[in-house]
């Protein structure tokens, strides 16, 4: 529990400071400039799902076999990791002009440059931050996230504060060296650049002390390409669940759409922070219990404190969107407020599945997973491609297919897997209390979105007191 705290702080800070560049960025940017500074992440992260190839929760299921010593696993995930990494830098850089020219980008390739090497550093960082978790470096790991987005911060800060004044600098600056380069949204991928580069300096004392080349294991490198194949399946499906309808928003309705809907994304995205923290703080602890006796009570008793927080948290941000939304974005993109609740919902979808899937992971079976990512995205695709063949669609036809997509893939993991969940959580015995809990926490965020401020904060109070009084036994579980 300690080491969840750490790490919310961290993420906690960075989403604060990311939403007051949110802000920022929504002022200072058109909406159709917004709108490629979010499909150019969305394309990224599409490239690092594959490039990561699974490898963090590979990492972490080998060293729970203890079959291997652990610095021989760690070794052989780097050199995989770089191999990888390598490979895709030169080939990216090689044909740079005609992905720009697929993508729609000709008129500024520099933006793919940059993220060419956003997407090198950021996924070389991935196995010693995973390292850091696994030795309980909580700290250690949070003050390197903070730097890195402080100095992120602080080159956002000067490069918009000043590009309207460069021209009137009379000696050379950071601002008329990236001026001659790209333009104001490219700003934010140049602080990128620095702070993914930053990221890896600081990383670079474990990777010098932890890893050798006469650690690498050829034989074990093979069977974690092969337990990480699944996995990277897995992410890249999930990465297209995430992103798939603001690329496709972009480019079949508009990019002042696109900017709206992905700016009231962002604020949805309030629930990935939440799952993020859980999950940095609990999946190791996960897989270091997987051979305990009383494995079944930590994951049911985890899984559903995860539920019921989440949805606390889904109901007080939901319920107040109009009391901050000002305060988050410019008002030129308020037009897509309805979508938040919507993908918030869905975004708690992902989290129980992700706590879930602990089942499948354990008994080394993640093309289980996979399969049903895949599920999750035809349901996405079947959602979004109405944007394609229907002309005048909504954008909230993709805000559903979110909703959809990960209500579906809790479904079929709950069906798929149910002799197998009953190993590990109590399903009988809190699956009508969660169905309940879901209902009343989404109905009420919808009855209190369209009343006045007052009467959604009672209802509000009202839903705490209920939680914690059918709850009562549990929570104090959890604080004792």
């Amino acid at each position: 529990m300690i080491q969840t705290i750490v790490y919310s702080i961290g993420f906690i800070f960075q989403k604060i400071i990311n939403y007051t560049f949110l802000k920022i960025f929504t002022q200072s940017l058109k909406k159709e400039e917004f709108s490629l500074y979010t499909d150019m992440y969305a394309l990224s992260f599409l490239v690092i799902a594959f490039l990561s190839f699974g490898l963090e929760n590979t990492y972490f299921r080998f060293l729970s076999k203890k079959t291997y010593d652990k610095e021989v696993i760690f070794s052989t995930g780097v050199f995989v990791q770089l191999f990888l990494t390598s490979f895709f830098l030169i080939i990216s850089m090689n044909s740079i002009k005609y992905l720009v020219s697929i993508a729609g980008y000709k008129n500024h390739p520099e933006y793919f440059f940059m993220f060419f090497l956003i997407i090198f550093f950021d996924t070389i960082c991935i196995l010693p931050m995973a390292w850091l978790r696994t030795n309980e470096m909580a700290l250690k790991y949070t003050i390197i996230n903070m730097i890195n987005i402080l100095i992120q911060s602080i080159f956002i800060i000067y490069l918009f504060s000043f590009s309207k004044k460069s021209n009137h600098l009379n000696c050379f600056s950071i601002v008329e060296l990236v001026n001659s380069f790209t333009d104001k949204t490219g700003y934010i991928f140049f602080s990128n650049v620095v702070s993914s580069l930053t990221n890896f300096f600081l990383v670079i004392p474990i990777l010098l002390k932890e890893v050798s080349i006469k650690k690498f294991n050829q034989s074990l490198a093979k069977k974690m390409l092969n337990y990480g194949i699944p996995i990277m399946l897995g992410t890249i499906a999930f990465s297209l669940n995430e992103n798939l309808d603001k690329i496709l928003i972009k480019r079949c309705l508009s990019d002042e759409i696109n900017g709206a809907y992905s700016a009231c994304y962002k604020i949805a995205s309030f629930m990935s922070l939440y799952i993020r923290a859980f999950r940095l703080g609990i999946e190791p602890f996960f897989f270091k219990k997987s051979e305990d006796p009383y494995a079944k009570n930590y994951y049911e008793e985890i899984t559903y404190m995860f539920i019921i927080l989440g949805l606390m948290f889904y109901v007080l941000i939901c319920g107040n969107i109009s009391l901050f939304i000002e305060f988050l974005i410019d008002k030129k993109y308020h037009f897509a407020i309805p979508i938040i609740p919507i993908i918030m919902m869905g975004n708690l979808f992902l989290g129980i599945y992700i706590n879930l899937s602990i089942f499948y992971k354990t008994i080394d079976k993640p093309i289980i997973g996979t399969y049903i990512s895949l599920i999750g995205v035809l349901v996405t695709v079947l959602f979004n491609v109405i944007l394609i063949i229907i002309p005048n669609s909504s954008f909230m036809v993709s805000a559903w297919g979110t909703f959809t997509s990960y209500g579906s893939m809790v479904l079929v993991l709950f069906l798929w897997g149910k002799k197998k969940l009953n190993q590990f959580f109590n399903c009988k015995k809190k699956i009508w209390k969660i169905i309940i809990h879901l209902l009343m926490a989404f109905l009420l965020v919808r009855v209190t979105n369209k009343n006045k401020i007052e009467i959604s904060l009672f209802l509000q109070f009202l839903y705490l007191i209920i939680i914690f009084l059918s709850e009562r036994k549990f929570l104090n579980k959890i604080i004792l």
